[in-house]
């Protein structure tokens, strides 16, 4: 398992590579630069900053003051350890990007294997071998960004995937205790248990809204652990409601409530009276509906993204993209071959049928839940049928990944007799790998080409290789000034003002001196 999760981060970091180090995006523009403006070297004033703009967001319509505070943190570090190094922040953006991925795959190979403990099963069994395996490569597969702008991993991703790897992680919280009960381990330290419990629930509902689905998906977690193991629906229920895991659970449940109920109240009877930010405005209805199948599929089914045939002409000019797309689809091959394609040498137990049903049911049940929770949002519904990136895509990649793996496991054991067709099979994941790995390219080829893209990644480069020099700052305000140029419309061009404050603020803080001194150029 830990080598699948090793080379499912290394396959999805090769076929992304290009958008790991590309431009920041819409709001992290400003936001990148906007923490060093408000605190300077003082990152612990960012508690006090977060909780003063508590009123104004409630009015807003969010509740998310944990969130704003790690994701101003982030950037701090960011700008800092540029700074420090010289490196620019994109480029140092890329660390973060690759530890979501590494967190999140994380997450899902551990709720895999805690499936795999409760029904008894061995890790060393091709069963599970193959499903470690073909989780880690359809991982990276079904990883094609077809617009990086708003995709979670190009977009916040600190924010929007480690968000959702906290959010499975808690499931696997409750799991760990259930394991634990069912093998008579003895419970210690139950009160600090308790406390704890009850402040992940409070720091649940002081999120972002995609941490909100840890509740149902403890209790479905917890549930389908216990039929993994062979009990009956009579013994399951006695089990879960005599376990720890279950009282973690509740007191987990209590926590959410008590943060969520009176910030909700408030915000629906200021909703109720003003206008609130639309992406959280809650709309239950036939929008909500008829938004639901396509936010199941949206971001994550690749087929409209591989349509882009004419991306790819332009690797005829670009070799290099298939020299990416080869060791891409080389790493997915190899993954393949050892481990999903049987040997001689592999131990072979009985097939795990059921758990591998449940291991499907739960992340059918991430998918559901995540594309629920985008389809009540107003911001989704006015965008009809269009099939893009949201915040929870991060759900749905992931889920749709280990549905699918455990499906190709089936196959897998089914054609285990015809090593040709197996190989055949391997072959065309491998080819999709590739595929995946060249859109991805020339799409980012093309963007990174645009006027904006050089700007962004210039000003990030200037702040963090800073010359103080006459000519230093002539070329940090054409910088600015093409910016503030680029703007198509009012609301852009405020923005780039926004920008510029932030990063004279940034300077001055780091350097001494204003980013772009107007007077002297």
């Amino acid at each position: 398992m830990r080598w699948s999760i090793q080379v499912s981060v290394l396959l999805s970091a090769v076929v992304t590579l290009p958008a790991l180090i590309a431009r920041p995006w819409a709001d992290e523009r400003f936001m990148l630069y906007m923490p060093e403006s408000l605190v300077g070297s003082r990152p612990w004033q960012l508690v006090g900053q977060v909780i003063d703009e508590i009123p104004a967001y409630l009015d807003s319509g969010v509740f998310r003051p944990v969130s704003r505070f790690f994701m101003y943190l982030e950037h701090w570090a960011v700008v800092r350890f540029g700074a420090a190094t010289g490196i620019p922040p994109n480029v140092v953006m890329l660390a973060v990007k690759v530890a979501m991925i590494f967190l999140l795959v994380t997450m899902a190979m551990l709720t895999v294997d805690q499936y795999r403990r409760a029904a008894g099963g061995k890790p060393t069994e091709v069963h599970w071998r193959r499903l470690y395996g073909l989780v880690a490569v359809l991982v990276g597969v079904s990883l094609v960004l077809f617009n990086p702008a708003m995709h979670p991993l190009t977009l916040f991703p600190g924010l929007y995937l480690g968000t959702t790897a906290f959010t499975l992680g808690i499931p696997l919280w409750f799991g760990r205790s259930w394991l634990r009960y069912r093998s008579a381990e003895p419970l210690r330290h139950m009160w600090l248990r308790v406390g704890v419990a009850v402040i992940v629930g409070a720091l649940l509902a002081s999120m972002i809204e995609l941490t909100y689905l840890a509740i149902p998906l403890g209790i479905i977690h917890l549930l389908l652990l216990s039929f993994a193991s062979g009990d009956s629906w009579r013994a399951v229920w006695l089990d879960l409601f005599h376990s720890e895991a279950f009282l973690l659970w509740a007191l987990v449940t209590t926590g959410f409530l008590v943060v969520f109920i009176p910030t909700r109240t408030a915000i629906s009877q200021y909703c109720a009276e003003l206008s609130c930010y639309r992406g959280a405005e809650l709309s239950i209805g036939a929008d909500a509906a008829s938004t639901l199948p396509v936010r199941i599929g949206a971001s994550f089914f690749p087929l409209p993204q591989w349509s882009q045939v004419h991306l790819l002409k332009r690797v005829r000019a670009a070799p290099e993209f298939l020299l990416l797309g080869a060791a891409a689809a080389g790493l997915a091959f190899y993954v393949i071959r050892r481990t999903a394609i049987e040997r001689e040498e592999d131990e072979r137990g009985r097939r795990p049928v059921l758990p591998m049903l449940l291991i499907g049911i739960y992340f059918g049940s991430v998918v559901l839940f995540a594309s629920m929770l985008s389809a009540v949002s107003g911001g989704v519904q006015d965008r009809g049928w269009e099939i893009s990136p949201w915040r929870d895509t991060g759900f749905t990649w992931i889920g749709w990944a280990v549905i699918l793996a455990v499906a190709l496991t089936a196959l897998y054991d089914y054609l285990r007799d015809f090593p040709i067709v197996l190989t055949g099979l391997s072959v065309l994941l491998a080819g999709l790998a590739l595929m995946t790995s060249v859109v991805n390219q020339a799409d980012m080829a093309s963007v990174n080409r645009r006027t904006d893209s050089r700007l962004y990644n210039q000003v990030g480069l200037f702040v963090v290789q800073f010359d103080d020099t006459a000519e230093g700052n002539l070329a940090r305000c054409d910088a600015v000034n093409g910016l503030r140029d680029f703007a198509p419309n009012e609301s852009e061009l405020r923005k780039m003002n926004l920008i510029g404050g932030f990063l004279d603020d940034t300077a001055s803080s780091l350097y001494g001196v204003e980013f772009c001194d107007s007077d002297s150029s």
